[in-house]
C-alpha cells in the first residue's frame, strides 16, 4: 500500500520564470489532487506556493455573470440566445462576438466562459434547445468553433459543452441514451458537432453531460478516452457539469480531469484513500493534472484579482444589435406588408406586454440580467415622425410564475425604495445582519450573509407596499425553507419547508410558489412581513443546500377585458403589431416543454386583433419552434425574433420598419404541429421508465429535423427557410471535382474535393445579405445535409454595398466559391 508522505513545501517566487511543466515537477501530491476539483461554485483551486491561480468559470457565451448565479446576477451585455446566433449563418460575425463575449468576461474576472453549448436540436420541446444552435451538426460546429476562436483569441478560455446526447432536460441526471456511442446516429450527428468544432478551435475545456450513455454516465464514458484523446487527439481539460461527476475512481480513469463545483464530493479525501488502496494509479492523477495545468496555462493573460463590473461599451452593444439583426427571421410577409412605410406616418397599434418589458433570454444557467433595456414601445415611437401615431395595449397575462413585486410598489424604512431585511440566529431576536434592498427577495447559495451558520437561522423580509388600484391582487411567496407572510401583522399565508431539489430551485419556482388572493384599496399602504426559516434538510448529489424567498405580486387581471382593450386600440389603427410568444419563464434549462401551442389566452388575443386590424404583424419570442396552426392565416406577417439580447428590441423595429432588411435564416426546422408525422423523435421524448430507469430512445436515427423523409409534408417552416427585402437570382452554378492521392498514406488513399461556383444576383433596389445554402445527397439516397455557411467574399462585398447606402437592380454578379468540407 503506498501511503501519501508528508511534502516539505517550498515556497516559489511568483516572479520565477517556470513553466507549467516545471511546477508541475514540484507539486506534492496532495496539490496534485487538490487542482482536480472546484473551491467554490465558481473557482477552481490553485497552489499559491507554486504561483499556480485559480481560475474563475462562469456562464455563458450569451451573457457572462461573473460569481453570481442567474438568481442575483447584477447585470452583464447580454447577447442573443444562441438559436439566434445561429440563424445569422455567419462564422466571422460569431467570431467577432467572441471577443466581445471575452471582453465582458474581464471585466467580471473571469477565466473561463462556459459555453457554446453545442447540443443539437432533435426535438421541438427540449427547454434548453434556445441556448444551443441547431439541428445541424455543421451549421452547430462552424459557429460554435468561430465563437471558441473569438474567446481564445483574447485570452479567455471557453469550455464547450455537454458532451454527449445531452438532448432533454427532464430527469437529465438519471436518464440513460440508449445508443452506442459508436453507432451511427451517434457519429453522424451527435458527435459530429463536437468533431466539427474541434477540426477548426480547440478550446480549453470540454464539459460532460448529466446523463448517461449506453449505460456510462457521461463524466465517466469510455468515449473520453477512446475518442477524445485518441482518435480526435484533444488535449483540453475534461470538466464535469456542477455535481455531474459520479464516482472517484471510475470518473478519473475514464479521463475525467475536474470535478466541478467545490468543494469536492468525489475527490479529495476520497481520491487520497482511493490512491492508498491501490485503485487509482498515480499515473492517471498526474495525466488529469497536467490537462488541468494546461488549461492554466492558455488563460494566463486573462488572470487578475480586480472587482467584478460591467461597462456599457459602445462596441459591445453594436455587436449585440448586430447579431440580433442578422439572426432575426422573417417567417411570412403576405403581400409584402412588411417593411412598413414609414414616411406615410403610419398609425400603429403595438400590443402585448413584451412592448414595455421586453423579452431578453431564456431561462437556467444561460439566462443574464441585460445592463439596460430597451422597449418595443419607445423604440416604435423614435422610429416614427410622430410618435403619438403609436398606441400601445398591455394585453394578455404573459406570466407562468408571479412575477417579483415591483419596485415602485415598495417602500422599506427611512422611506428608502425596496425592503429591509433582517437575519437571525435561531432561539435570538436580535439580528446578526441587516441590510436595505431594492428587491424583495434573498438567494443564498453556497455564499451565506454574514454571521449565519449554514442551518438554524431565519431572515425577515419587511416593507409597506401601495397599489394603484383597488383589487383582488394576488401575494405569493416562492421559499425554499418554511414561512409565514404576514399584512399588518395577520397572518396570510403560511407553509412547511417544501419537497424539492436544487433545480426545482434554479430552473422552477413555480413549484416552490403558495399563492394568495388578497383584496387590497388603491392607495392605501400595507406593512408586509416575510418570515422564513433556513432550510435545515440536506441536498441530493452532495449540493449546498439553496436559502431562499421571493415575495412576488400580481395585480387582478382580466384576460377578457385585456383582449377587448387591445382590438380597440388596433381598430383604430393603420397597422397591428403583435408581440408574443414564450419567455424565459417557459423555456429554460431544467425542464422541457409539454405542448409547442402558446397559452389559449395569447391565441385568442392574436386572433381578435387580426380580426380588426387592416394589417397585422406578429413577432414570436421563443427558442423553440411555435406551432402557429391556430393564428398563422390571421396575420400578414410572422417574424422569429428569439430570444435576442438587451438590443432586441431596436433590431426588431429597425426590421419591421425598414431600416435593416432582414437576413435572418431558420436554424432548425419548425413542424407543422407535435404529433408523430411532425416531429420524428414524438413518441421517443422525453426520457421513459422502461424498467431499468428512465430511459431516452433515439429511435429516428439519423432522420432527425430536416432529414426526416416526412419533413416536406409535414413542416411548416423548412430549416434554412427566411425572407428578405431584397430578391436574388442564382446563374450559372458549377460543381468542380479534384481528386488527389494522399501519397503519405500506406494504401495511397484518393481525397476528392468538391469546389461549388454560383453567380449571385441581387435584382431588387433594396439592398441585403443573402445566405447561400449548399445541400448534399450521398451514395445510398440518405438525406443528409452538409450546409454551407454565408461565403466571406460574399457577405463582404454585400455588407460594403449597405455601408454605402447604394442599392443596385443591376448589379455586376462575380463569382463565388465555397468548399464543401
Amino acid at each position: 500500500m503506498t501511503k501519501i508522505k508528508p511534502f516539505v513545501s517550498t515556497t516559489i517566487d511568483l516572479d520565477t520564470e517556470l513553466s507549467y511543466e516545471d511546477r508541475f515537477r514540484l507539486l506534492s501530491l496532495a496539490e496534485k489532487i487538490s487542482l482536480l476539483s472546484g473551491v467554490s461554485f465558481t473557482s477552481t483551486a490553485g497552489v499559491k506556493r507554486l504561483g499556480i491561480p485559480s481560475l474563475k468559470v462562469s456562464d455563458s457565451i450569451n451573457g457572462v455573470r461573473g460569481s453570481q448565479s442567474h438568481l442575483d446576477d447584477t447585470g452583464t451585455a447580454c447577447f442573443p440566445s444562441s438559436t439566434c446566433l445561429a440563424s445569422t449563418w455567419n462564422t466571422s460575425l460569431m467570431r467577432e462576438l467572441g471577443e466581445k463575449v471575452a471582453f465582458q468576461a474581464k471585466q467580471k474576472s473571469v477565466q473561463i466562459v462556459l459555453g457554446p453549448n453545442i447540443n443539437l436540436h432533435r426535438d421541438p420541446r427540449a427547454g434548453r434547445n434556445f441556448e444551443a444552435f441547431s439541428e445541424d451538426p455543421l451549421l452547430t460546429g462552424h459557429l460554435a468553433a468561430a465563437i471558441v476562436n473569438g474567446i481564445q483569441s483574447q485570452g479567455v478560455g471557453a469550455c464547450v459543452k455537454h458532451f454527449i446526447a445531452n438532448e432533454s432536460e427532464t430527469v437529465r441526471r438519471r436518464y440513460n441514451v440508449d445508443e452506442s456511442g459508436h453507432s451511427r446516429t451517434m457519429r453522424e450527428i451527435y458527435l459530429r458537432a463536437f468533431q466539427h468544432l474541434l477540426r477548426h478551435a480547440n478550446p480549453v475545456g470540454i464539459m460532460t453531460a448529466y446523463n448517461a450513455l449506453d449505460g456510462h454516465f457521461c463524466s465517466q464514458t469510455p468515449l473520453i478516452n477512446s475518442l477524445l484523446r485518441q482518435d480526435w487527439n484533444y488535449d483540453g481539460c475534461i470538466m464535469s457539469d456542477w455535481y455531474g461527476t459520479k464516482s472517484t475512481a471510475e470518473a478519473l480513469t475514464s479521463g475525467l480531469d475536474l470535478e466541478m463545483p467545490g468543494p469536492s464530493v468525489f475527490r479529495g479525501a476520497k481520491l487520497v484513500d482511493a490512491i492508498n488502496r491501490q485503485e487509482i494509479p498515480e499515473s492517471s492523477v498526474d495525466a488529469a493534472v497536467q490537462n488541468v495545468l494546461r488549461m492554466i496555462d492558455r488563460t494566463v493573460g486573462s488572470h487578475s484579482e480586480k472587482e467584478e463590473k460591467s461597462l456599457v461599451c459602445d462596441r459591445t452593444s453594436a455587436m449585440a444589435l448586430k447579431a440580433a439583426s442578422e439572426g432575426i427571421v422573417l417567417l411570412k410577409n403576405d403581400q409584402n406588408v412588411l417593411p412598413l412605410k414609414m414616411t406615410e406616418n403610419p398609425k400603429i397599434a403595438l400590443i402585448g406586454a413584451a412592448a414595455i418589458k421586453p423579452t431578453i433570454t431564456g431561462g437556467g444557467s444561460a439566462c443574464a440580467k441585460p445592463q439596460y433595456v430597451h422597449t418595443p414601445l419607445q423604440c416604435f415611437r423614435d422610429a416614427c415622425a410622430s410618435p403619438e401615431q403609436v398606441s400601445f395595449a398591455y394585453g394578455v397575462n404573459p406570466h407562468y410564475a408571479v412575477p417579483l413585486m415591483p419596485i415602485e410598489m415598495m417602500r422599506a424604512r427611512d422611506n428608502l425604495p425596496g425592503v429591509n431585511i433582517d437575519y437571525y440566529l435561531d432561539g435570538t431576536d436580535k439580528p446578526v445582519y441587516s441590510e436595505q434592498s431594492e428587491q424583495p427577495l434573498v438567494v443564498m447559495l453556497g455564499r451565506l450573509k454574514p454571521n449565519l451558520t449554514q442551518n438554524g437561522f431565519y431572515f425577515v423580509i419587511e416593507t409597506t407596499v401601495t397599489v394603484n388600484t383597488s383589487g383582488n391582487h394576488k401575494l405569493a411567496v416562492q421559499a425554499t425553507g418554511e414561512f409565514t407572510l404576514c399584512v399588518d401583522d395577520v397572518e396570510i399565508l403560511q407553509k412547511p419547508a417544501p419537497v424539492m431539489t436544487v433545480e426545482d430551485f434554479l430552473f422552477e419556482p413555480k413549484k416552490l410558489e403558495t399563492v394568495v388572493n388578497f383584496q387590497m384599496e388603491a392607495h392605501r399602504p400595507y406593512r408586509i412581513t416575510l418570515r422564513t426559516h433556513s432550510r435545515d434538510i440536506a441536498s441530493a448529489h452532495g449540493e449546498i443546500s439553496p436559502h431562499s424567498a421571493k415575495l412576488c405580486f400580481e395585480e387582478e387581471c382580466n384576460d377578457r377585458a385585456a383582449i377587448a382593450e387591445a382590438t380597440t386600440v388596433a381598430a383604430h389603427s393603420d397597422v397591428s403589431v403583435i408581440i408574443a410568444g414564450r419567455t424565459h419563464e417557459h423555456e429554460s434549462e431544467g425542464f422541457d416543454l409539454k405542448s409547442l401551442k402558446l397559452p389559449e389566452s395569447q391565441v385568442r388575443m392574436i386572433k381578435a386583433v387580426s380580426s380588426v386590424s387592416e394589417k397585422t404583424v406578429l413577432v414570436l419570442h421563443c427558442g423553440n419552434p411555435i406551432d402557429v396552426s391556430d393564428f398563422v392565416d390571421d396575420v400578414d406577417a410572422v417574424i422569429a425574433a428569439h430570444f435576442p439580447g438587451q438590443e432586441g428590441a431596436q433590431a426588431v423595429v429597425d426590421i419591421i420598419t425598414g431600416k435593416t432588411n432582414p437576413s435572418g435564416r431558420l436554424a432548425t426546422t419548425w413542424p407543422m404541429r407535435l404529433d408523430e408525422a411532425s416531429v420524428p423523435s414524438f413518441g421517443n421524448f422525453p426520457a421513459q421508465d422502461i424498467g431499468d430507469g428512465p430511459t431516452i430512445r433515439y429511435r429516428e436515427g439519423l432522420q432527425m429535423g430536416y432529414r426526416s423523409p416526412k419533413t416536406a409534408a409535414c413542416v411548416r417552416w423548412t430549416f434554412g427557410h427566411g425572407l428578405s427585402y431584397s430578391s436574388f437570382e442564382y446563374n450559372n452554378l458549377k460543381v468542380i471535382s479534384h481528386e488527389t492521392i494522399d501519397e503519405k498514406a500506406s494504401n495511397e488513399t484518393s481525397k476528392v474535393t468538391v469546389t461549388i461556383a454560383v453567380d449571385v444576383q441581387n435584382l431588387s433596389g433594396v439592398a441585403g445579405y443573402e445566405v447561400v445554402q449548399v445541400y448534399s445527397n450521398p451514395p445510398g439516397g440518405l438525406y443528409d445535409l452538409e450546409t454551407a455557411f454565408r461565403a466571406n467574399l460574399i457577405h463582404k462585398s454585400l455588407a460594403w454595398t449597405t455601408r454605402n447606402q447604394t442599392c443596385w437592380s443591376h448589379y455586376t454578379p462575380a463569382r463565388y466559391q465555397w468548399l464543401l468540407g
